[in-house]
């Protein structure tokens, strides 16, 4: 069995997709861990609940803590560095937190957002840029993560939201197929997000995955794509066990 660990800056963006990879890799027996950059206290969202940014991030961490639960995560964690604000602080503070936990977990696959973080948001661009680039790091000091995947939208999708970006299919390296099973554990943990109710009504977000839960490989290309993201795991050689990152 392999250890996975998500890595996303905001709440629901582990349920708005990849949750139906999650549920099956869950059930599979393999070990996913989840972490979670700000409580997502500065959402738009909070307007229609009458909720102040503190009030709004109680609430979601609660949501969460439902979602844990649903989808059987191996643990959660959530931070509270500020929603919206990631591309203000100094990414090395952001690098010091994922590495520690990336080290904690010593999964063999790290998830988070492609480049273009699917909907453009600063906070998806940061995340994705500091996973990267820790996840890089620890790979060459101590063998781990195995692999960076990155969670995407493949193009020409027909149920998409218009704003929401694409990778060209000749990018995707693994499109994880799940059963009625995991997409019925997916949508019960989508519903965990009740302050959301209005934004998944109108999107209907599980849609867009309809054919697969897809990712890009960090330097890995593989056609067709796979169907695990723990399946032909690039091996590691030699790593230094020992060393940290700095």
């Amino acid at each position: 069995m392999a250890t996975l660990l998500y890595i996303f800056p905001h709440p629901d963006d582990e349920s708005f997709g990849p949750a139906p990879a999650i549920a099956r890799q869950r059930r599979e027996g393999h070990a996913v861990h989840l972490l979670t950059l700000t409580r997502g206290e500065a959402t738009r969202q909070r307007h229609h609940h009458g909720y102040s940014k503190p009030e709004m991030g109680r609430v979601r961490f609660e949501e969460m803590q439902c979602v844990a639960e649903v989808l059987g995560l191996s643990s959660l964690e959530v931070l509270d560095f500020p929603d919206g604000e990631l591309a203000e602080l100094d990414p090395r503070m952001l690098e010091d937190v994922v590495a520690r936990v990336i080290e904690r977990h010593r999964p063999d696959v790290v998830v988070t957002y492609p480049v273009h973080g699917i909907s453009g948001h600063p906070d998806h661009l940061v995340t994705h840029a500091v996973v990267k680039r820790v996840g890089c790091a620890l790979r060459e000091r101590l063998g781990v993560p195995r692999r960076l995947a990155f969670f995407t939208l493949p193009e020409g999708l027909e149920k998409k939201p218009a704003h929401l970006h694409t990778s060209p299919r000749e990018r995707i390296d693994a499109c994880v197929s799940f059963t009625a099973e995991d997409l019925e554990r997916a949508e019960a943990a989508l519903a965990c997000y009740r302050t959301y109710r209005r934004v998944i009504e109108k999107h209907r977000p599980l849609e867009s995955v309809a054919e697969g839960v897809c990712f890009e490989l960090f330097q890995e290309t593989f056609d067709p794509p796979l169907d695990d993201l723990t399946d032909r795991l690039p091996v590691v050689e030699n790593p230094a066990h020992n060393a940290s990152i700095t």
